[in-house]
């Protein structure tokens, strides 16, 4: 059985992504890989968490906005939700979940 990571990495998005097939990286898991509105919410939340990061800043090359994160949690958790809801919709038992950050970006 395969497991479906959901974990935030800049510009990775939160499902991850690693395998490669036809020359895509993907989650092999292709009711997954082939759901349009699922990927559709993994960029919106990839974008999001993004955004987070700043380059250049704070005598750094790349700094990471705790302080936006925070702000965005909102909106971050109502994303995570929608993605995970509509996972369970796909799920038809040939892989599990293991959802890394949604117990996270509650916690801020």
């Amino acid at each position: 059985m395969k497991t479906l990571k959901i974990s935030l990495d800049f510009l990775a998005g939160p499902l991850w992504k690693d395998e490669f097939i036809d020359g895509e990286l993907r989650t092999g898991i292709p009711v997954i890989d082939n759901d349009k509105a699922l990927q559709t919410l993994n960029d919106q939340i990839c974008e999001l968490y993004s955004s987070c990061y700043e380059f250049d800043s704070h005598d750094l090359l790349c700094w990471f906005n705790e302080e936006k994160e925070k702000a965005d949690k909102p909106r971050m958790l109502e994303l995570l939700g929608k993605l995970n809801a509509r996972i369970a919709e796909l799920n038809d038992g040939s892989f599990v979940v293991d959802d890394q950050e949604t117990s996270r970006v509650e916690a801020l």
